[in-house]
């Protein structure tokens, strides 16, 4: 049905949502882009153009990262890369929904994906020291066992076991 009204145009229905999100939202809420795999390049830059668009409009606060990550994907130039992108846009940039999935519960894989978080806790605080306007980093859970991620195949993700046991990747 949307491309009844806007055709082929998503850019100009986005705006319009934001546009009304503006406009009828309770004063002081702050609006954002937020998508997921927003590390692969085309993505980037699809998520930078529209945000540039609507910061010029005055109609976005920010852009969210659902950071849906893996131990082996994306690379780590791939990510922060595209942080880097969306901080150049003077918005606020959020971590909305950190998880790296592990399929095994080994203690070497369990020490990779430590590290992992590792790496991206050290380069969100790098980036801030710099100057970057990262708002707030959250994990997309508490324990392996209620991760979206164990619908499908096991998964291992999180910083606590089912059993509230702070994993490697907490320390």
């Amino acid at each position: 049905g949307w491309t009844k009204v806007y055709g082929d145009n998503n850019d100009e229905f986005i705006i319009n949502a934001f546009t009304y999100a503006r406009k009828y939202a309770p004063k002081g809420c702050k609006l954002y882009v937020n998508d997921y795999n927003e590390y692969i390049t085309a993505k980037t830059n699809d998520i930078y153009n529209i945000a540039m668009k609507l910061k010029e409009k005055g109609l976005i606060d920010g852009i969210g990262m659902q950071s849906h990550l893996a131990t082996n994907y994306p690379s780590a130039s791939d990510y922060e890369t595209a942080l880097k992108k969306f901080i150049s846009t003077g918005l606020e940039v959020s971590i909305t929904e950190l998880d790296i999935d592990e399929p095994k519960n080994t203690e070497a894989s369990q020490k990779m994906l430590a590290g992992r978080y590792k790496a991206l806790f050290n380069l969100f605080r790098t980036l801030k020291e710099e100057g970057a306007n990262i708002t707030n980093v959250t994990i997309w859970g508490l324990t392996d066992d209620g991760s979206w991620l164990n619908d499908d195949t096991p998964s291992w993700p999180l910083l606590f076991t089912k059993m509230l046991e702070a994993k490697p990747a907490y320390w």
